[in-house]
């Protein structure tokens, strides 16, 4: 946001000076004032005069640069920059002429020379999740599940390598459940390989008496993972590999 600062934040700064400056001016300029009429009915207390005189001379130039402020707040300038993600106005004290973030959705509202961006929409193909790029972006990570998703470039440009060093990948590799120990709870693991394998009780059996041996056979890492720690859960041990290395 180099070269514009949000007015808003800049007549927070303005009003909070006036504040602090008007109010202990009014308070000093009303003791004051007290103090006047104390010492105009009460002849003999004269010793306050002089408190009277300095919380005067201490309220007027405190309340005059308040006011100064209030008056410099309603001259700063004010730029309207509509964010195309979400239509809400962000406002500048100059024409902002690079990228500047929205304030209520906290995303980068695209800006070349001054000129705001267009932006498309775009579905994620993973999670549906609906996501925006703009005419300057190289490459777009879902806001939803992280994943990149393809977008087209202009010719001039090429894709960020970052944008898929940063998403999330899913492991498109095949794995083998391989069973190393059954463990000592085996009528626990036996229902749990039945149901894992559809077998009968004594197919189970069998496996369990020869091991090591390989349950499953070229699944996805996570199905592979998660009858592993159920094998775990009853107590037995099991290991991950990958499709190629075949121990059974």
């Amino acid at each position: 946001m180099a070269g514009s600062e949000r007015s808003s934040n800049l007549r927070e700064e303005f009003a909070l000076r006036a504040f602090i400056s008007i109010v202990p001016g009014v308070i000093a300029l009303a003791v004051s004032i007290v103090l006047f009429v104390y010492n105009t009915r009460y002849s003999d207390a004269g010793y306050t005069v002089g408190l009277q005189w300095v919380l005067l001379v201490l309220s007027v130039p405190a309340i005059w640069y308040g006011v100064s402020q209030l008056v410099q707040m309603r001259k700063i300038a004010s730029f309207d920059v509509k964010c195309p993600f979400c239509q809400a106005s962000n406002r500048f004290t100059t024409q902002p002429m690079h990228d500047v973030r929205c304030d209520r959705c906290n995303r980068d509202i695209p800006i070349v020379d001054g000129r705001t961006l267009r932006v498309f929409e775009v579905r994620c193909g993973f999670c549906s999740t609906l996501n925006w790029y703009s005419e300057k972006s190289t490459g777009l990570i879902c806001e939803e599940c992280d994943r990149e998703i393809p977008i087209s470039v202009s010719d001039d440009r090429e894709a960020s390598p970052a944008m898929h060093a940063y998403a999330r990948h899913d492991d498109t590799e095949r794995y083998n459940l391989v069973l190393l120990d059954p463990g000592p709870k085996r009528e626990e693991i036996i229902a749990v390989l039945q149901k894992m394998l559809a077998l009968n009780r004594n197919q189970v059996k069998e496996i369990m008496d020869d091991v090591p041996m390989t349950l499953l056979h070229g699944v996805p890492k996570k199905k592979a993972e998660l009858m592993s720690s159920e094998i775990a859960a009853c107590g037995g041990r099991s290991e991950v590999t990958p499709a190629t290395s075949i121990r059974a």
